[in-house]
């Protein structure tokens, strides 16, 4: 299941960039999303990389016959690598573990210039390989995965235009 999204900012791309490798935006976006237990284990950055692991528990809306494989709260790892050339582009390698689901996360991330501004070509793939309810979880994932995207960069973009 793949999910594909795309964020146009008005800001050009190393503005975008630096406020990625603000420890304190990343906190303060996750917080906005209801997030808990939000723990940045690594964060490191430079002007061309950065590099981070944050652990935080996220709500979802499950449905009961879900139940089984998630909760209401839902422990996750994120790995995000990043690198680059200033002014010229970014490209992320991503990747999302869920404890205890047994789902496959993995994507890509790219910021380009666009005009005076830029964007942010998102693309995940999610795969689950339990038979026959596999399909049912990979979908419901990347759902939930779409929403959140849609909420980070409704904030992304709120915290750039102050």
């Amino acid at each position: 299941m793949e999910v594909r999204d795309t964020h146009s900012y008005t800001q050009d791309i190393d503005t975008l960039f630096k406020h990625f490798c603000d420890a304190e935006q990343v906190q303060a976006k996750h917080n906005a999303m209801e997030a808990r237990n939000i723990n940045l284990v690594k964060f490191e950055s430079t002007d061309s990389t950065l590099n981070v692991i944050i652990e935080r528990e996220v709500p979802a809306d499950v449905p009961r016959a879900m139940r089984k494989f998630l909760g209401e709260w839902n422990n996750i790892k994120q790995v995000e690598n990043w690198s680059g050339t200033p002014g010229k582009g970014y490209q992320c390698d991503i990747s999302i573990e869920i404890n205890g689901v047994p789902v496959t996360i993995a994507g890509k991330m790219e910021l380009t210039p666009e005009g005076s501004g830029c964007s942010n070509n998102i693309s995940l793939d999610i795969s689950c390989g339990i038979p026959l309810v596999g399909k049912k979880l990979a979908e419901l994932v990347a759902s939930q995965s779409k929403a959140s995207i849609r909420a980070e960069y409704g904030i992304i973009k709120s915290a750039l235009d102050q």
